[in-house]
C-alpha cells in the first residue's frame, strides 16, 4: 500500500512540475511580447504585474502559498537584495514578490532553461558565469558596476549563488559582496523560509503542500566597509543568516 501511495505521489508531482512549466513558458511568453513591442518600456510593467502573477498562479499549482512579510516592492535607492538559496523555487518566490527596478542575477547555467528563457528577457535577468570562468566572471562583475552606477538600479542574488539544494546555508560568495561595496549599494538581506517537507531541492521529490515565509534580516550599509576587511564582512553575514535559519528551525 505504501508503495502504491509512494507511486501516486510521484506521479501528481511530475504533472504539478510539467503544468507549472507550461505557466512558466506561456506566461514568459506574454511578458517578451509586452516587453519587445513596448521596446523595454513595460519592464517595470512585467516585474510589477505579469511575472508575479504567473508565478504565484505556478507555486499555486504546486501547492506553495507564499507570506510576504516585507510590506515594499521597492527600494528607496539602489540596493543589492540577497537571500538564501535553498531551493530551485526561490527565484518564483522572489518574483511573485513584483520587485521594481531590479536585475535579478541567474547562473549561465540556466541560460538554456527554455521555460525561463522568456521571463528572463521580460524582466532583464542578467546571468553571471560560474567560478571556474575566472575571467569572465570578473568581466562581468566589472560591467554590470558599471550599469548599476549608471542607471541607479538594485541587484538581487543570492549570497549562495549556483548550489546544491538542502535545508541548511552553503558558504557564501565573495564576488557580489565586492560589487556591493564598489557600488556603494546597501545590502538589504531577505530570508526565505521553506519547510524541509515542502522542498523539492533539486531532485523534484515529492514534497507536501507548505508556506514559504519572506522576511527581513536587515538593511547595511557598505559605504563604511574598508576592502581588506571584506572577507570579514561576507562572513559576518553568513553568520546572521545562520543564526536566522537556526532561529526559525528551532535549532539550538
Amino acid at each position: 500500500m505504501k508503495s502504491t501511495i509512494s507511486t501516486l505521489d510521484k506521479i501528481f508531482n511530475i504533472l504539478r512540475f510539467v503544468g507549472g512549466f507550461v505557466i512558466l513558458t506561456l506566461g514568459g511568453l506574454v511578458a517578451f511580447v509586452l516587453w519587445l513591442i513596448s521596446f523595454g518600456l513595460l519592464t517595470n510593467f512585467n516585474r510589477r504585474y505579469v511575472v508575479p502573477f504567473y508565478c504565484r498562479l505556478i507555486l499555486w499549482v504546486l501547492r506553495i502559498k507564499v507570506e510576504n512579510k516585507l510590506g515594499f516592492n521597492s527600494f528607496e535607492k539602489p540596493s543589492f537584495i540577497t537571500f538564501n538559496h535553498n531551493s530551485f523555487l526561490d527565484g518564483m518566490v522572489l518574483m511573485s514578490l513584483g520587485f521594481t527596478h531590479t536585475h535579478f542575477l541567474l547562473s549561465e547555467k540556466m541560460y538554456l532553461y527554455l521555460p525561463l528563457f522568456f521571463t528572463s528577457w521580460a524582466t532583464r535577468v542578467w546571468y553571471i558565469p560560474t567560478k571556474k570562468n575566472r575571467k569572465r566572471r570578473l568581466a562581468f562583475f566589472h560591467k554590470i558596476e558599471q550599469r548599476i552606477l549608471r542607471r541607479k538600479v538594485s541587484v538581487a542574488g543570492s549570497s549562495e549563488g549556483a548550489r546544491p539544494h538542502f535545508h541548511g546555508i552553503a558558504e557564501f560568495n565573495r564576488g557580489v559582496y565586492h560589487m556591493a561595496y564598489n557600488c556603494g549599494l546597501p545590502i538589504v538581506a531577505l530570508f526565505i523560509h521553506t519547510p524541509e517537507e515542502s522542498n523539492p531541492f533539486s531532485n523534484f521529490r515529492p514534497f507536501k503542500r507548505g508556506i514559504v515565509r519572506v522576511s527581513l534580516i536587515g538593511t547595511f550599509e557598505t559605504t563604511h566597509w574598508n576592502l581588506e576587511q571584506l572577507d570579514c564582512y561576507v562572513s559576518e553575514m553568513q553568520q546572521r543568516y545562520q543564526l536566522e535559519f537556526n532561529a526559525k528551525n528551532n535549532i539550538q
